[in-house]
């Protein structure tokens, strides 16, 4: 029964725009609106700040449910495209040293520029593997972990790296 609502689920689904990132932070949007709402219901009597920010979050599931079901898919990715770099430009995320210069976070280039994104660590390297900034270049060296204070040579500069490691 499940599966079968899966599959027309999915049928459903093909060729619409789904889940990105800018609806992510739709929807904490609209969770932040949610208690705020709460909020001002539980602590206040202001019906009509009440009312505003119903009214606000009204809009917003609408919005949400409008850009999840859209079939004009080039247009949510500019949409996405855009508020990606928006809030890459607002969070300073720093540029990667290595790879093609595309983000891992799911959106891709099309507007012809390059988006940038820290390289995300491997979980499964942390013990065997110790990750560090090169202080002239700024590229990220994998190197092998090993107690003590150790020099490396970065390969990209050929500057010397200091690196110290506890265990």
């Amino acid at each position: 029964m499940f599966r079968r609502f899966m599959v027309s689920f999915s049928r459903f689904m093909y060729g619409r725009n789904g889940v990105d990132r800018m609806m992510s932070g739709l929807c904490i949007g609209y969770f932040g609106l949610w208690i705020c709402e709460t909020l001002v219901g539980i602590l206040t009597d202001w019906y009509t700040v009440y009312f505003i920010v119903r009214f606000l979050m009204l809009g917003l599931f609408g919005y949400i449910i409008f850009r999840f079901l859209s079939r004009n898919i080039e247009a949510r990715r500019r949409e996405n495209e855009r508020y990606c770099n928006f809030t890459d430009r607002l969070f300073r995320k720093k540029r990667n040293s290595y790879g093609s210069g595309y983000s891992q976070g799911g959106y891709g280039n099309y507007s012809g520029k390059k988006v940038y994104s820290t390289p995300e660590k491997p979980t499964r390297d942390r013990k065997n593997f110790k990750y560090v900034k090169c202080k002239s270049c700024g590229a990220t060296l994998r190197l092998k972990r090993r107690k003590g204070t150790h020099t490396a040579t970065c390969p990209r500069c050929k500057a010397e790296v200091r690196v110290r490691s506890l265990f």
